[in-house]
């Protein structure tokens, strides 16, 4: 990890982090994090965010075989578009190699969400420029505890404040977080939500936007009829395949869903 810190930021680790010795304090995906101090700003507090080694050429293996094994999976059985998959996928854990995507994604959610009512309830970690580096992520440290073992009076409250962004994210800003699982939402003190680790982003592009809206409306109108319609705009079903989705009780399904 120090190797890593040195040829990122072109110091030693030590002369850019005091207290970084030890093990890391959780995972992160495809890298680890450890707890820090900046030597610059000793009584600022890290999570410093250090990728493992090797990751791109371990990650561009795994798409190789995954890729190259699209014909075995469909003589197993598998109907869908394994090479379509497995590309997606690749885009994905590539964008998510490099930690400066993440800090501008980061940045990214807190100028849109800005504009919101929900500017003053929710916000992601702040980013140490100066200590980050494509492979070496370094924010400030966020006191909190995980929101679904928190038991603060107000917690209720911070899981409508959850549901409300992604949905904004989804439906308004564009810029979607894609990895909310609980170790990434956080309680603080002060009783805001923090959303962690933006590696993992989409951008909801305002057609789907308009179309995702739709989808709802015309579920929550009971107008049943145009529900097949709207997964083909969405990309779940292939055009002209609007009968199957009738047939085989998608719609039905979905209804009782949501």
């Amino acid at each position: 990890a120090k190797q890593i810190i040195e040829a990122e930021l072109g110091r030693p680790a030590d002369e850019a982090f005091s207290g970084i010795e030890g093990s890391p304090i959780a995972a992160a995906s495809l890298g680890q994090v450890y707890r820090a101090r900046l030597r610059t700003d000793p009584e600022q507090e890290v999570a410093v965010k250090v990728q493992r080694p090797d990751m791109i050429k371990q990650v561009a293996l795994d798409m190789h075989v995954l890729r190259s094994n699209g014909g075995l999976l469909r003589l197993a059985g598998y109907v869908g578009d394994v090479e379509g998959l497995v590309d997606d996928w690749g885009v994905g854990f590539v964008n998510e190699l490099n930690y400066q995507e993440e800090a501008r994604n980061s940045a990214q959610f807190m100028q849109e969400i800005a504009k919101t009512p929900l500017a003053d309830s929710v916000f992601a970690p702040e980013v140490v420029l100066e200590a980050s580096g494509k492979r070496v992520l370094t924010t400030k440290w966020i006191h909190g505890e995980r929101l679904e073992k928190s038991s603060a009076d107000d917690i209720t409250g911070l899981c409508s404040i959850a549901m409300n962004t992604y949905l904004t994210m989804m439906l308004e800003t564009g810029t979607m977080h894609c990895d909310p699982h609980p170790g990434n939402l956080l309680r603080t003190p002060e009783g805001k939500l923090c959303i962690l680790d933006w590696g993992l982003v989409t951008t909801v592009n305002p057609d789907l936007q308009l179309t995702l809206i739709e989808h709802v409306a015309h579920l929550t109108a009971s107008d049943y009829a145009k529900v097949p319609g709207d997964l083909v705009k969405l990309g779940f079903v292939p055009e002209g395949a609007e009968a199957t989705v009738i047939n085989n009780g998608v719609v039905d399904f979905l209804t009782y869903t949501y």
